[in-house]
């Protein structure tokens, strides 16, 4: 990644047009700028990418024959990641997460969903606001993966790369248009919004909506409310929290980026192949059964042998593409069947999170969906109760031996007070 500063202009305008598509090739994009390291704390702010839609057609419609269910909801997890790790690497953003459901507040919320997606092919609808509502951008995004760009052994140099960058340079020059005092309010409001939650009776005057739809701070509270204490360190564990399930995700990657990869990988070449040979038979003004005609019709005459070997000569070409793609057809469908049992499987064993409090622990199971939302609700319980806090929060290994203890986590999770251990 290199330091680098396109001009304004081509920012600007990139800005300008709204929801139009932003096209490009591995090839063709820019690398992600990289923060100055004397950028100032403040001007870094928290960014929660939420869990890509995966773009599925509604219950009871037909699915595309190009669109595999299982794929599209891995790729939701794995390509939010890809986003997440990327603004991380540019240094120009605080704490950077990827959440299942939007939280109670963020600074900055990144949404997505899943337009496209066929190895060669990936177009994504981008949707940005900071925590006043303002909307940084919202456009699509297109990239498409060169003949031959997964040839490298380096999994790093993926050829969709370029346009977790554009996205990342985009929210950055959406940013550098807010002055200081701007990201102080973004800051402020995500704070207030999170001691709304918490305690509406108290907090619920301090923002009113303008007319645009954005929040406005009409005061704030006095610097020596007790309350702010209490607020800042709850939230503070919720922080705990979102770190802690990020470990689940990097494990999500890590477990299906080889076989996602390569399913990529002969996705892109069995599309690149299927064009090659409709070229062919179009070059040859023939399909197959009209190559047999051409050597019939050659045959006719003693004095065509070039035609007749003109036309043998296709037809060979045209079978040896046709095996071509077969077999990548297979290969696809290989790494296809792979991926999806990796993905179900993972997600049928999302680790149980363990919130310890002062004389209890709370077990949360289900999918990283159930286990936030029952977050969100055990936050508002630890609040209330005066005396409460979180101490830790943490994974329960994946031991075979703990199966029995964990049980079946594809099951609707249970309310937390129902299931508390004593010490």
């Amino acid at each position: 990644m290199k330091y680098s500063l396109y001009p304004v202009a081509i920012l600007s305008l990139m800005n300008a047009v709204g929801c139009a598509t932003i096209s490009m090739t591995s090839a063709t994009a820019p690398e992600a700028f990289e923060a100055p390291s004397d950028l100032p704390d403040a001007a870094r702010l928290d960014v929660a990418v939420i869990e890509f839609d995966p773009g599925l057609p509604a219950h009871g419609q037909p699915i595309p024959d190009d669109v595999y269910p299982d794929i599209r909801e891995a790729e939701a997890k794995l390509l939010a990641t890809q986003l997440k790790n990327t603004l991380e690497e540019t240094g120009y953003w605080g704490a950077v997460s990827v959440l299942p459901i939007k939280p109670i507040a963020a600074d900055v919320v990144v949404m997505a969903t899943i337009l496209h997606s066929n190895g060669r092919e990936l177009q994504l609808l981008v949707d940005v606001r900071d925590a006043s509502g303002r909307i940084w951008l919202k456009r699509k995004y297109r990239t498409t993966a060169d003949e031959g760009s997964y040839g490298s052994a380096d999994k790093t140099l993926d050829p969709h790369r370029p346009m977790f960058n554009t996205i990342a340079n985009a929210m950055l020059e959406a940013r550098s248009e807010l002055d200081a005092k701007q990201l102080e309010q973004i800051t402020t409001i995500s704070e207030l919004q999170f001691a709304s939650r918490l305690s509406p009776e108290v907090f619920d005057g301090y923002l009113v909506t303008d007319d645009d739809g954005t929040l406005e701070i009409v005061r704030l509270p006095a610097r020596d409310e007790p309350m702010l204490e209490r607020i800042a360190e709850v939230r503070l564990r919720d922080e705990m929290f979102v770190d802690t399930m990020g470990i689940h995700y990097q494990n999500f990657v890590s477990q299906l980026e080889s076989n996602y990869w390569y399913w990529r990988e002969t996705s892109s070449q069995e599309l690149y192949a299927k064009e090659a040979l409709r070229r062919e038979q179009v070059a040859r003004g023939v399909g197959s059964f009209l190559t047999v005609a051409l050597i019939v019709v050659a045959g006719a005459f003693a004095s065509a042998p070039a035609a007749i070997s003109a036309a043998v000569a296709g037809a060979a070409i045209i079978q040896y593409q046709m095996q071509i793609i077969s077999t990548l057809g297979q290969q696809r469908q290989m790494h296809e069947e792979g991926l999806i049992e990796l993905a179900q499987s993972f997600q049928a064993e999302v680790q149980p999170m363990v919130v310890e409090l002062d004389s209890t622990n709370v077990r949360l199971t289900g999918t990283t969906s159930a286990q936030y939302e029952a977050w969100q609700r055990l936050l508002l319980d630890v609040y209330q109760a005066e005396n409460a806090m979180i101490a830790d929060v943490y994974m329960v290994p994946r031991q075979p031996a703990e199966e029995a203890w964990i049980g079946d986590n594809t099951l609707p999770m249970v309310p937390f007070q129902q299931d508390i251990e004593r010490r």
